[in-house]
């Protein structure tokens, strides 16, 4: 225990030694863009002012902004933007398999979105993270009894390193707890605390403490306890040496957001470094533009000589005597400098913009400019934007987005309130051992398919000139499958689209309606035929 004590630390000495870089750009981005969150170089006191070295709050805006892009795009709340389908495609279409896989997806997303479990807040600063930082870690972990809970760390406190297929497998986090917190963990958690804690008489004081997650190296797959379990955490407290609580994790806990991952990097780079030097800039520019500014409007008086005007008062409506010569020429006069301030102005917009395209803000603001858009355009202009973000966007679901979704539903599985997930589960699902995979049906997943979308429309647009020429041309295109692609491409709530079975109900009790009245139509001929007959049979018989 004491050698992996000490391997642990030596370890995290060196990979904090490594990220030194990192930290000093994060902390200078933080102070324009997140201010918040300055706390990798410099932990200032709780309500410290963060805020001297900014003069414009573009930035922050924008990074707000682009906060609730992401989470628009990748993750509504408002949305259930996931699915699971079976890995094996020969069971896809399996009824039982799909309904119990839906039921499944429902019971994730219910849980996740419980107020207990604070996802929605949590994940809203991860993405403002990854606007300023480009980094987010999230850990997912359930509390005994009470279901899931999300916890957002402030990547100040976490450190990792990636596997041979570069993907993060081991999560070293520093944090700090005072002694009742650390307490109250111990009580539910187990934990060992050493006697430097227990026996310490301040409940406020902090202590440091590390938590290592990672490959469990002597795992032994028989085993049910944590020794058995995939990944190993220990618990630590490094300044006495002292191990709390050894453990392991069945599936991976971490929820890892990376934005642009450049060569040979391991933390990724955001939209502010993108706009690094337009941020920068634009500081400047307000700070040149607002001195401007001030000189335009109260400039400084020239005087011809000092102790000339020793009462000159500078208040609005003073009476100032002596201020002019007996010939009426001004002895103080104001200060022109002929400041452009409209040009800085100009300036400033320029690189506003450039900031607005880092941080993706263009991208509703174009929807929002040109709501006379026909349908068709909404859609071309969402498939090029969504062709551009898919690169990043699609890094971010499988290393964030992927392993949360596998955290929850194991998390769920082991939980007894649950056990209808391993008891229910179809045995056509069971026989392929249970294997699953995510469907994303986000904002930013439809916009991805928005492509054939376009194509379905343009095609209903050319149908009547088409049909106006030759009518079979109406035949070509399946309309109600046509359009009921398009609804799922759009994003129609499930809830709104009438099933097969009903719509082929409909259509036959449509059917029936209509023979029924043809029917009704032609009762008074046939009646009138029968009757006719009727009358010629009987003069047949009286002749």
């Amino acid at each position: 225990m004491a050698d992996d004590l000490n391997s642990l630390c030596r370890d995290f000495a060196s990979i904090k030694a490594d990220r030194s870089n990192w930290e000093s750009w994060w902390q200078q981005i933080a102070e324009r863009v997140l201010p918040a969150q300055a706390q990798f170089t410099i932990r200032d006191a709780e309500g410290e002012k963060r805020s001297e070295r900014i003069f414009t709050g573009k930035p922050i805006i924008d990074c707000e902004r682009f906060a609730a892009v992401l989470e628009d795009l990748l993750t509504p709340r408002t949305q259930l933007w996931h699915a699971l389908a079976p890995e094996d495609d020969e069971i896809a279409e399996d009824q039982a398999v799909k309904e119990y896989l839906e039921r499944l997806n429902k019971a994730v997303y219910s849980q996740r979105y419980r107020p207990a479990a604070n996802y929605a807040s949590q994940k809203q600063q991860g993405y403002a993270s990854i606007g300023a930082f480009g980094n987010s870690a999230m850990f997912i972990d359930e509390r005994v009894g009470g279901g899931l809970r999300y916890r957002q760390c402030h990547l100040s406190e976490v450190y990792w390193k990636e596997s041979h297929e570069g993907r993060v497998d081991t999560v070293f986090r520093e944090f700090d707890l005072e002694k009742r917190q650390a307490e109250a963990r111990a009580a539910e958690e187990g934990w060992q605390l050493p006697k430097q804690i227990t026996e310490c008489a301040d409940p406020y004081k902090k202590f440091t403490f590390l938590h290592v997650t990672r490959p469990n190296a002597e795992r032994v797959a028989s085993r049910r306890d944590f020794r058995g379990m995939p990944f190993s955490s220990h618990y630590l407290v490094p300044e006495f040496k002292a191990t709390c609580k050894v453990g392991g994790y069945w599936s991976w806990p971490w929820a890892i957001g990376r934005y642009h991952l450049g060569v040979r990097e391991m933390y990724a780079r955001s939209p502010a470094m993108a706009a690094w030097g337009a941020i920068l800039t634009l500081n400047e520019e307000k700070k040149t533009v607002l001195r401007a500014g001030q000189k335009e409007v109260d400039p400084p008086v020239l005087l011809q000589e000092d102790g000339l005007l020793d009462a000159f008062n500078m208040r609005s409506g003073a009476l100032n005597y002596g201020a002019v010569s007996s010939d009426g020429t001004p002895l103080a006069i104001p200060f022109k400098g002929g400041a452009n301030v409209p040009l800085g102005l100009e300036l400033m917009q320029l690189e506003q913009m450039e900031i607005e395209e880092s941080f993706l803000v263009s991208i509703f603001k174009i929807l929002a400019e040109h709501p006379q858009m026909t349908a068709t355009q909404v859609l071309e202009i969402t498939q090029q934007k969504a062709t551009l973000l898919a690169p990043t966007m699609g890094r971010m679901q499988s290393e964030d987005l992927g392993p949360q979704l596998e955290r929850e539903i194991d998390l769920m599985s082991r939980d007894s309130r649950f056990g209808w997930i391993l008891d229910e589960m179809p045995d056509a699902l069971r026989d392929a051992g249970g294997a699953y995979k995510i469907e994303y049906r986000s904002p930013l997943a439809r916009a991805m398919r928005s492509q054939d979308g376009v194509a379905i429309m343009r095609t209903f647009e050319a149908l009547p000139a088409a049909a106006s020429i030759d009518q079979d041309a109406a035949l070509v295109i399946d309309v109600p499958a046509s359009l009921r692609e398009l609804a799922e491409i759009n994003g129609v709530p499930a809830k709104l689209m009438r099933d097969k079975k009903t719509v082929e109900a409909m259509k036959a009790k449509r059917a029936e309606d209509e023979q029924a009245m043809q029917a009704a139509s032609m009762a008074p001929e046939m009646s009138q035929a029968a009757l006719n007959a009727a009358k010629a049979e009987q003069l047949r018989a009286t002749a």
